[in-house]
């Protein structure tokens, strides 16, 4: 028996019996954390607050024989901007769908757990278009989960991508895929040079330093990572 304090976000949130909740948190130590949430549905709970979905704060659990339990929590940010805009919140649950599907039980997710952060922060209040957060926090989540795709190379001939022609991406290949290769595998949604060039920037110097993209590649990111997460992503309401 033992207690744990922990920063997380909730991932999900589901009501349990009478007047209680189960969620799944991301934590940065431990990972995926299912806990649930005593009398959080009562209108006086202190709880009350940490059983909505994106949440973020500290949370206090205590694990006995049985399921584990949050006794305390301290709101950090509720997001609330999500819950008031239908496009933002499809955004926003598309982050945290991914998050679910790539985050295991007491595995350490400490980058996964300050992107999804940083991610829902600027859909939240940045100015930043959402399908450009999206698409950025899906190409870093790849990097972080071992699934990021080749960008200057052909994933099938090796070749270096042509800076005119763009490329194709496939997820089984693991990244692009040049305009001859491309021809025989129907169905791929392509990049045009600025898309590519735009992932790669982001990658190695993050959203906030580089200049927008017209039509980030958001399409064919979801594709790419629904096929390495195992997953289905929720779909984006525009």
């Amino acid at each position: 028996m033992s207690y744990c304090t922990t920063q997380g976000i909730v991932l999900r949130s589901h009501d349990y019996r009478e007047n209680d909740r189960v969620l799944t948190l991301l934590t940065p130590g431990r990972g995926r954390v299912t806990a649930t949430l005593r009398g959080c549905r009562k209108i006086k709970s202190p709880l009350m607050a940490a059983g909505a979905l994106f949440t973020m704060g500290e949370f206090v659990t205590f694990k006995g024989k049985g399921h584990e339990l949050v006794t305390s929590f301290t709101l950090g940010d509720s997001f609330y901007p999500l819950r008031s805009d239908i496009t933002l919140l499809t955004y926003a649950s598309l982050l945290l769908s991914a998050a679910e599907a790539a985050a295991q039980e007491e595995e350490g997710a400490e980058h996964l757990f300050i992107l999804l952060a940083r991610s829902l922060t600027r859909l939240s209040y940045s100015e930043y278009p959402p399908d450009a957060v999206t698409a950025a926090y899906l190409i870093h989540l790849s990097r972080i989960e071992g699934f990021k795709p080749r960008l200057n190379h052909c994933a099938v001939c090796e070749r270096a991508l042509s800076s005119k022609d763009g490329g194709w991406l496939d997820a089984e290949t693991g990244g692009l895929t040049c305009g001859e290769c491309a021809g025989g595998m129907p169905g791929h949604l392509r990049l045009n040079p600025a898309q590519i060039q735009w992932l790669r920037d982001v990658l190695l110097r993050g959203i906030d330093k580089v200049p927008p993209v017209e039509n980030p590649p958001l399409a064919p990111l979801i594709r790419y990572a629904e096929y390495h997460l195992g997953r289905k992503l929720p779909e984006i309401i525009l």
